[in-house]
């Protein structure tokens, strides 16, 4: 896990102040990022943005390649260096690469400059996916499993992170100035393997994952777009569509992984609840009331949750809808304290959290999901193969210390209605609620100006020469 350097730490105070002077900053922004900010769950002392942003440390805040780069390099430098030495690996020992940001994608590309830092092996498999957003940290799991099939005895090196110095919007569009508020410096890397002989010195295999796509929806496509605002500048734009649609796809994922997790008695409860359902509308509920449909407590399904920590309300929402007690989203929520949003790597910090203060046991079993736009879940299901206690450098600051629901800015134990919230709990008055207000807002882009612009000028251009061929027809007759 990326550690940052003490003097990237954000002291939110002194940055909301000294944002004040930056020129492409105005109160109305600065007021409405620090809201956002407050409101989102994240330390105001811990989570780090690159010097190039920080109004602290820069007159202006820097978004070009060369800043971009130089963060990107501080964070892969890092995080694999951490990963081999921890391993015990070489560079050249390295068969498969695999990274990915969503914004920055720079040519030479990030798995190129990998290699390039760590002087890797010209046969290396190397690829770097970009634009896949929050959910490629579990999402691409499924492709390190196919690679590690098409390859088998091979080693992968998974590198998930998301650089923000290009994704800093510095506009006024209010949709895109969330991300400022919430998007944190973050890296991962992690080694995989189908070897057999790596199996006595590995910590957890995975048993199941799986993925979804709802992107064939118009509504779960557009609903996070990277994309210029009507000044033609840059941003993240969260659509208000968004929470529905993350709660849409995150739940497909859960349903579908749920049958492959549940125990035996899970199962017979499930029967149970069928049988009761068809007795129900046999006899028009003469027999029994119909039951609500079964949903499996996942405290029995899984030990450990990781979660991806994209805000307050989106954890909040997948707990409300997982059923999920405040104990096992505890580091979810420690996750997004100390460390904001950080796109693809949340859930490993979320799991790094959980090997450096109460552990893991052998047998016991890990849930791992992500959720991202186009729109896309990933849900993994790891069980430990030994023991594990292990405090990352991220966390060394807890002593080995779990956090208690005091330590966090805001509750997680109480009442709460999200629009986050999993269809599966809302009534249908509200689901449907939700559906009429995201449907009533249209929003009209730039590129949309753009495009109806193009297509009405080549329109006007075929009509001009229908017109002109029909006169040379003429003249011609």
């Amino acid at each position: 896990m990326f550690d940052a350097p003490e003097e990237l730490k954000v002291d939110f105070i002194a940055s909301q102040e000294a944002a004040r002077s930056w020129k492409v900053a105005t109160p109305e922004k600065v007021d409405f990022v620090s809201k956002i900010f407050l409101a989102s769950g994240i330390s105001t002392t811990r989570t780090a943005i690159p010097a190039c942003l920080q109004p602290t440390q820069t007159q202006e805040p820097k978004t070009d390649l060369h800043s971009a780069q130089a963060e990107a390099k501080m964070v892969y430098g890092q995080v694999i260096s951490e990963v081999l030495r921890k391993t015990g690996l070489a560079a050249t020992d390295i068969d498969i690469l695999i990274t990915n940001t969503s914004i920055y994608c720079p040519t030479p590309s990030i798995a190129s400059m990998v290699i390039n830092m760590f002087s890797m092996r010209e046969d290396v498999q190397a690829y770097h996916l970009g634009g896949m957003g929050c959910a490629f940290g579990v999402v691409g799991l499924n492709m390190v499993r196919d690679m590690l099939k098409a390859h088998p005895g091979k080693t992968c090196l998974f590198v998930s992170s998301e650089i923000i110095t290009g994704a800093f919007y510095p506009g006024h569009r209010k949709e895109a100035l969330v991300t400022n508020a919430l998007f944190r410096m973050g890296g991962t890397a992690s080694i995989l393997t189908n070897n057999p002989a790596w199996r006595s010195r590995s910590k957890y295999q995975l048993q199941h994952c799986l993925r979804v796509h709802t992107g064939a929806s118009d509504r779960a496509y557009n609903a996070l777009n990277w994309e210029p605002d009507e000044e033609g500048i840059n941003g993240m734009v969260i659509t208000k569509t968004l929470p529905s649609e993350a709660a849409n796809v995150l739940e497909k994922g859960v349903r579908r992984m749920t049958p492959r997790i549940m125990t035996w008695g899970q199962y017979a409860e499930a029967a149970v609840n069928y049988i009761q359902q068809a007795a129900a509308q046999v006899s028009n509920g003469k027999l029994c009331a119909a039951p609500a449909p079964y949903q499996p407590d996942y405290t029995r399904c899984a030990d450990h949750f990781l979660l991806h920590a994209g805000g307050y309300a989106i954890l909040r929402g997948i707990q409300k809808g997982l059923r999920l007690p405040a104990q096992a989203m505890m580091p979810s929520f420690a996750s997004l304290r100390d460390f904001g949003n950080t796109s693809s790597a949340s859930t490993w910090y979320t799991w790094s959290y959980i090997e450096s203060t109460d552990g893991v046991r052998k047998g016991q079993t890990v849930l791992q999901i992500g959720v991202g736009g186009g729109m896309k879940s990933g849900v993994a299901y790891w069980r430990a193969l030994r023991d594990v206690r292990d405090i990352h450098p991220c966390w060394a600051h807890l002593g080995g210390k779990a956090l208690t629901e005091a330590d966090l800015p805001r509750p997680i134990s109480n009442t709460y209605k999200s629009i986050f919230d999993l269809p599966s709990t809302r009534t249908a008055a509200e689901q449907q609620q939700v559906i009429q207000a995201t449907n009533a807002a249209p929003r009209v882009t730039l590129a949309d100006a753009q495009q109806a612009a193009a297509a009405a000028e080549v329109i006007k251009l075929h009509a001009e020469a229908a017109r002109s061929e029909g006169a040379a027809a003429v003249a011609a007759h």
